[in-house]
């Protein structure tokens, strides 16, 4: 039971990554469709935002599958990604 959790931990992970690339490519869109350069700011601040909420809610979600699962490789991932110790 705890191998098909962990699979499910890994499968929202990847579904948080495939957020942060799709919200690239619509904010790009976003982004060559403005009509001013008003409009231009207001919609790079904004999916600036929220890609960093984004990648913040995927690092989130690996550091609770460690915190449930306690597996090592995702450890020594996070790790790397945001020292603690420091």
């Amino acid at each position: 039971m705890s191998k098909i959790l962990l699979g499910m931990g890994y499968l929202t992970w990847m579904i948080c990554n495939i957020a942060v690339i799709y919200g690239i490519g619509w904010g790009a869109m976003k982004l060559l469709e403005s009509k001013s350069v008003g409009q231009f700011i207001l919609q790079l601040a904004v999916s600036m935002i929220v890609l960093v909420m984004l990648v913040v809610m995927s690092i989130l979600c690996l550091g609770l599958v460690n915190v449930m699962f306690g597996d090592k490789k995702i450890a020594n991932r996070i790790e790397k990604w945001i020292p603690f110790n420091e």
